[in-house]
């Protein structure tokens, strides 16, 4: 299946390993110009790697998203947003202070929101889309417990994806998320201990976590032509974990 994505620039965060990188390339696949963004300076060796461009670069710092936006037009200007950048830090509810809170939200929800903002009018000017990375746990947050700060930034993203899919589908933007369950990255395994990771198998009826491909497929379709009917969804990747 021909994706039409040939010479058009997709934008992805958080690029660096994990999803995001796992992106990069099935983009790259795809015949797709990728910039490559991540605050690891790893990202410039698989940039290379994989025949990308990158930006080593803090999202979170102010004026990060006009630096994106100004890479973006260097290289055609942006056709797709991919808003993958996120963390994790979870604490018991008692415990969160304001530094979590405030971190957590703003590279997982602030990120998005500032570099959708900055590049609507490259995205308008191309038909473009954007594709948001939310999680199971904004449709099924209270499966593990102590990450309160994570289940309220991605429950967030849900919000902000079917707001600003609403307003972008008549300026020529489409807007969707993906939900993934657990998947088998640096992140998930960081957060999660062996013997918690083996509970959450019991949750998951193919009874398996999925590849970081996986996840990728999904987003690149859903950025694609091929997907162009569907606008302000929240697609579940999850092995029939939370179903809706």
């Amino acid at each position: 299946m021909d994706l039409g994505l040939n010479n058009k620039l997709a934008i992805v965060t958080g690029a660096a390993r994990g999803i995001g990188a796992a992106t990069a390339k099935a983009f790259i696949n795809e015949g797709a110009k990728v910039l490559l963004i991540d605050l690891n300076v790893e990202v410039e060796k698989f940039a290379d790697k994989i025949g990308g461009s990158s930006l080593v670069c803090d999202l979170t710092d102010i004026n990060a998203d006009e630096k994106v936006a100004t890479a973006a037009n260097k290289l055609g200007g942006a056709s797709i947003l991919i808003n993958n950048a996120g963390i994790s830090k979870p604490l018991p509810f008692p415990e969160i202070t304001d530094e979590n809170w405030s971190s957590v939200m703003d590279v997982n929800l602030g990120i998005a929101f500032r570099l959708t903002r900055c590049l609507w009018s490259q995205l308008s000017a191309s038909n473009g889309s954007v594709v948001n990375l939310a999680s199971f746990a904004s449709k099924r947050s209270t499966l593990f417990g102590n990450n309160t700060s994570y289940v309220a930034a991605k429950h967030a993203i849900n919000g902000l994806t079917r707001a600003t899919a609403f307003e972008g589908a008549s300026q020529g933007i489409r807007i969707n998320a993906v939900a993934p369950g657990v998947v088998d990255t640096e992140l998930i395994r960081s957060v999660h201990d062996a013997d918690t990771r083996n509970k959450i198998l019991g949750y998951i009826p193919q009874n398996r976590f999925a590849e970081t491909s996986e996840i990728a497929d999904v987003i690149v379709f859903l950025a694609s032509s091929r997907a162009s009917h569907i606008c302000g969804e929240v697609i579940n990747i999850n092995g029939g974990m939370c179903m809706d």
